[in-house]
């Protein structure tokens, strides 16, 4: 063959053999591949086969303990989460705590059948707290706090409030104007009832059918005796009901006289019980505000007033008083003092 018959032909096939080598290099390539996955599947395979079977003496039952582990483990094999790259690059993947096998990076529990362990839980810039103070870094360095070091009792402003009730409040710890409401400073010293002035001892009854009650001042310790729509110390004698209860006394059996005398006074209704002088007491409470250490004694629908907030007292229950921010509406239940009597 002449060598313009030859040009002539590697001129008309050229590129029909370039695209001949590039699919033989692509098969080639593919081959490989796939070769190299079957190799890493088995090498899995075998230890996944090794966690799931130890070697250890032959006892009574280890055969049979471990046909049940080989069946186990052929219906219910190894599962790894899918890769994101699924070709050349694997995803990022770190060690098992418990078995030390790759899984994913994100992995809330270890894929493997024969492991599943709770895997520790991945921090995110944003929960980073490097000095362990309980104030993230980020936070603490958005105020120009030191991330490195527990500041988190300290008061860079010098407001009362340390940095960590204002991270709470998320608040600026370097501005004095800047600060928690103050409720959360209030505290709790100690709660119990106030004595009413009065107490309701006995009744008499005349022949004529009328009756007159007892009633004695706790302030003076004088006997009153008055009648229906008489008044004493300011308050109304608005009604009476007649009451009594069993009580024993060793074999014995009596009626004890519970009536109850019931008082009025700027529109509030009081019930005394016969004989007991804390029947009408009122639930009171001591509180301690502790920036500059002000005590406040508050009765149930009392209003504190603290700085610009004023908070009414909701309820008080045992050791718990429970105020509400009469702007906001929020409701809270005060923390004791170091000082509350158990």
């Amino acid at each position: 063959m002449r060598k313009e018959e030859i040009t002539a032909w590697l001129r008309a096939y050229y590129d029909k053999f370039l695209l001949i080598v590039a699919l033989l290099g692509i098969l080639l390539s593919l081959s490989y591949l796939i070769y190299s996955a079957g190799r890493e599947k088995k090498s899995l395979s075998e230890l996944q086969w090794e966690q799931a079977l130890p070697v250890r003496p032959v006892h009574k039952n280890t055969v049979l303990s471990q046909s049940f582990g080989a069946v186990e483990a052929i219906l219910a094999p190894f599962q790894i989460g899918g890769w994101t790259n699924r070709l050349a690059t694997a995803e990022l993947r770190v060690s098992c705590v418990k078995c030390g096998r790759p899984i994913p990076i994100k992995a809330e529990q270890c894929p493997f059948s024969n492991c599943r362990a709770p895997q520790p839980k991945i921090i995110s810039a944003a929960e980073r707290d490097a000095d362990y103070d309980r104030i993230p870094d980020e936070w603490e360095k958005q105020y120009g706090l030191n991330p490195a070091m527990d500041d988190a009792a300290q008061d860079a402003d010098a407001d009362g409030f340390s940095n960590y009730e204002e991270y709470l409040a998320r608040t600026n710890p370097k501005d004095p104007n800047s600060s928690p409401p103050p409720v959360a400073k209030l505290r709790v010293v100690k709660t119990g009832s106030i004595p009413f002035p009065l107490i309701f001892r006995g009744k008499i009854e005349t022949t004529r059918g009328s009756m007159s009650f007892q009633v004695k001042s706790v302030k003076t310790g004088r006997d009153n005796f008055v009648r229906l729509g008489e008044t004493v110390e300011g308050y109304l004698i608005a009604g009476y009901e007649p009451k009594t209860r069993k009580i024993s006394r060793g074999t014995f059996e009596i009626e004890e006289d519970v009536s109850v005398l019931k008082l009025t006074r700027d529109g509030k209704t009081y019930q005394l019980v016969m004989g007991d002088k804390n029947s009408a007491g009122a639930q009171a409470a001591r509180l301690i505000y502790l920036i500059d250490n002000t005590e406040f004694m508050v009765k149930k629908d009392d209003v504190l007033s603290l700085k610009n907030f004023k908070y009414k007292i909701v309820d008080i229950k045992g050791k718990n008083v429970i105020v509400q921010d009469m702007q906001s509406g929020a409701q809270l239940t005060l923390e004791p003092s170091e000082g509350l009597l158990k």
